[in-house]
């Protein structure tokens, strides 16, 4: 990474440097945000990012002043941009006021937009492999007009997106990336609106299905944003919705460090759960269960070796059913622990799923917090063993049923799209609604089973196949 500048030391010494890469084809909008960060770099008020030009080379420093010059003279004079032939890092600072609070490195790969227009090429590759090393990238496109973006625009996103995993030695890019939409200033009011309010719907609906499947599969962080670098007053510069896309870059970075600390607090519950994780056998019961959805002429099921409890309400403990009928003993009360993951991972551990679930609906997480990621994964295990365990039984109680919907629920609105835990949540809530009988929407049904085939290790997906075929009356072969 480029050094910083001994001033930009001393203001933020201990912020690990991260880089963003930029990326977009010609006209994308990679100029109006450069000038935008160069305008916000003259204000000393609000919260903002700017660039900072004080170690940049001199024909970084005319791209970011005749780019921030043409947005001030949008509209009124044609303003030439001197665009440098190669790619480029330059620093940006998170300021409140005149404070610093962040620092991060922008790595800008195609000034000119040459390389996206042939992005296979050797030079184009050897450019593109930097994103393999990159923090997070921000994919710039120009928001369609009405009527979307041409096959033609979307067959280049392809091949870019293609040329980009190519060179880094990818399938996939698992850091934070920003698929944004620019230039909605152009829009009208109304539209502008709406397109700030719900960019990731107006991608898809500009792109397809097809070519947003193609983002999330490369992306499985992706988020979509809106903003205008120039904004909407006639000769001034004031970016709507920048901000907010380079704040979620940190916010991710912070959330990265919060989860490695959790993670390193949690070894032994990592441990627990991966031993969990090897004695599942949903594939087999879920076989099963799709077989009596399929073809309505067995009602048996295995069962699994009883791991009942009961409350003894003179001690207030929990005792093993064997344990029940033994002569009662003394047993001093002890307030209930608090809810934690450990408690959680331990009652999974045991094979009490549904109560593990209990003990996670039941804890007080922030979403955006390493914890509440450990949880949801810990979830995800405990949905699919509970699933097993609901649909496994000669008699199913229906609360255990709408306790794993309705946490399988809430974890995967919290997910991020297109995450590994997404792909086991939507499988065993998918598979609760049709072999439970909840009456789940057969749209949500059919979107879980989709992200089960699209994410699921080759398990997951097989199972997503067979419910699937049972959802469509197709035939069903269970081995």
């Amino acid at each position: 990474m480029r050094r910083f500048g001994a001033r930009a030391q001393q203001r933020a010494p201990h912020e690990r440097r991260r880089t963003i890469v930029l990326w977009g084809g010609a006209e994308s909008g990679k100029s109006g945000l450069i000038g935008a960060l160069r305008s916000e770099a003259t204000k000393s008020v609000g919260d903002r990012w700017a660039i900072e030009l004080e170690d940049a080379s001199p024909d970084v420093v005319a791209y970011a002043e005749s780019a921030s010059l043409a947005l001030r003279l949008r509209g009124v004079k044609e303003t030439p941009i001197r665009r440098p032939e190669r790619a480029f890092t330059i620093p940006v600072r998170r300021h409140e006021g005149r404070r610093v609070m962040l620092a991060a490195d922008l790595t800008v790969l195609d000034p000119r937009g040459e390389l996206a227009a042939g992005p296979a090429t050797a030079a184009a590759r050897q450019t593109l492999a930097a994103g393999k090393t990159a923090d997070a990238m921000l994919w710039l496109l120009e928001v369609p007009m009405p009527g979307g973006i041409p096959a033609p625009q979307r067959l280049e996103l392809l091949r870019q997106l293609v040329a980009l995993l190519d060179a880094a030695a990818l399938t996939e890019m698992d850091v934070p990336v920003v698929v944004a939409l620019t230039k909605i200033d152009r829009l009208p009011v109304a539209e502008m609106r709406r397109v700030m309010d719900g960019p990731e719907d107006a991608l898809r609906a500009a792109l397809g299905d097809a070519a947003f499947g193609w983002l999330v599969a490369a992306f499985p962080r992706l988020r979509c944003f809106a903003f205008s670098a120039a904004g909407t007053v006639r000769n001034a510069v004031q970016p709507v919705g920048l901000t907010t896309v380079i704040d979620w870059f940190a916010d991710e970075w912070r959330r990265e460090d919060h989860v490695a600390d959790a993670a390193r607090r949690s070894a032994r519950i990592s441990a627990s759960v991966a031993r969990v994780r090897g004695r599942a056998t949903f594939v087999g019961t879920i076989a099963s269960a799709v077989a009596i959805v399929a073809f309505a002429g067995v009602a048996a099921a295995r069962l699994l070796g009883q791991r009942a409890q009961t409350w003894s309400s003179s001690g207030g403990s929990v005792v093993t059913q064997g344990a029940a009928a033994q002569p009662p003993t003394v047993v001093v009360a002890r307030a209930a622990p608090a809810p934690s993951i450990d408690s959680a991972a331990a009652a999974l551990q045991r094979g009490d799923a549904i109560m593990a679930l209990r003990v996670l609906g039941a804890l007080r997480l922030r979403d955006s917090s390493g914890e509440r990621l450990v949880a949801d994964s810990v979830l995800a295990l405990a949905a699919v063993q509970g699933t097993e365990q609901a649909l496994s039984s000669p008699s199913r109680a229906p609360d255990a049923l709408h306790l794993i919907l309705t946490s399988t629920s809430g974890a995967i609105a919290r997910a991020h799209p297109g995450t590994a835990v997404v792909a086991p949540l939507s499988l065993a809530r998918a598979g609760i609604c049709m072999i439970g009988r909840l009456n789940c929407p057969a749209e949500q049904v059919r979107e879980d089973l989709a992200w089960a085939i699209l994410l699921g290790t080759p398990a997951e997906q097989d199972q997503a196949r067979r419910l699937r075929a049972a959802l469509v009356g197709d035939t069903v072969i269970v081995q």
